[in-house]
């Protein structure tokens, strides 16, 4: 017959003690569930910081994400959506052979980005009502979660409405105060299309708030077409094959800004919380 051992009274108060102390120090230095890189101020300034400058942020170390990226220099810098190990962006510089394109790459460079990093799991998913405007959705969500929501996923839009960053933010002009300088393409739409989407939902916050994080993220509600929310969208040829995967580059076709208006006919979103927002290094690497 097996020997139950028994604990002295010394030895369980000593376990509970560092149970204990395990508990408090999660409290006091929980899980980082929303890196933010940047500030969105110096974005909407069009200022490239000096911490930031000689820097470059590894995709693969991203889950998913969404801001300003640049490949290849600065005069790049345009809306960028991160999925799979690599950003996307619309290039937006006026030299480039590839000007106002998709292009693709593992490293970018960044003046402002928000991200959840890996191993991050969502808190559900949300399947899409038809019918529902992308803006009372970013609404909805921000009512649902005070603290703020990340999402990510594939839908399926009737009509989708789309705008993108036409010139480079990084000569100190403010984006809010010289839009059409940087808009200069119109709004493009599709009246039935698939889309991979990355973004956020969230209550505007007032002047007062500097929880961490967040604070670098809502002076870029100011250049949203919502103020409860920001999505960039992949555009793709078809509806995917698994919407479990990340986008295959083969399905994308190009990226932009979505505008509130656009309509959701099907599809599902995984939400991820914003509760622990700090600014994050893990991503940065050096030249």
């Amino acid at each position: 017959m097996r020997k139950i051992t028994r604990l002295s009274p010394v030895t369980i108060l000593a376990v509970f003690s560092v149970l204990i102390l395990i508990l408090v120090r999660w409290g006091q230095n929980p899980r980082i569930d929303t890196c933010v890189l940047g500030d969105a101020g110096t974005h909407m300034r069009g200022v490239i910081p000096a911490q930031l400058e000689h820097a470059y942020v590894d995709a693969q170390r991203i889950q998913f994400g969404l801001g300003s990226a640049a490949i290849g220099g600065w005069p790049s810098l345009g809306d960028g959506l991160v999925a799979g190990g690599r950003v996307w962006l619309r290039t937006t510089h006026p030299a480039s052979p590839h000007y106002y394109s998709l292009v693709a790459n593992r490293y970018f460079q960044t003046n402002f980005f928000t991200y959840v990093p890996p191993g991050v799991a969502p808190l559900k998913i949300l399947r899409l009502e038809p019918g529902t405007r992308a803006g009372q959705l970013w609404k909805t969500l921000a009512a649902r979660y005070p603290a703020g929501v990340m999402l990510e996923g594939y839908a399926r839009m009737q009509p989708l409405h789309t705008i993108a960053i036409a010139q480079p933010a990084i000569d100190g002009k403010s984006i809010s105060r010289h839009t059409p300088e940087y808009y200069t393409q119109p709004m493009e739409t599709l009246p039935d299309t698939w889309l991979y989407a990355v973004g956020y939902a969230r209550n505007p916050a007032p002047a007062s708030e500097q929880r961490p994080g967040i604070a670098g993220i809502k002076q870029l509600d100011a250049e949203s077409s919502s103020t409860y929310g920001l999505t960039h969208v992949l555009l793709l040829n078809a509806a995917p094959n698994d919407a479990a995967a990340v986008p295959v580059p083969a399905n994308v076709a190009n990226i932009g800004q979505l505008v509130g208006d656009s309509v959701f006919i099907e599809g599902e979103l995984r939400l991820y919380p914003m509760h622990h927002a700090a600014a994050c290094v893990e991503a940065l690497v050096q030249p």
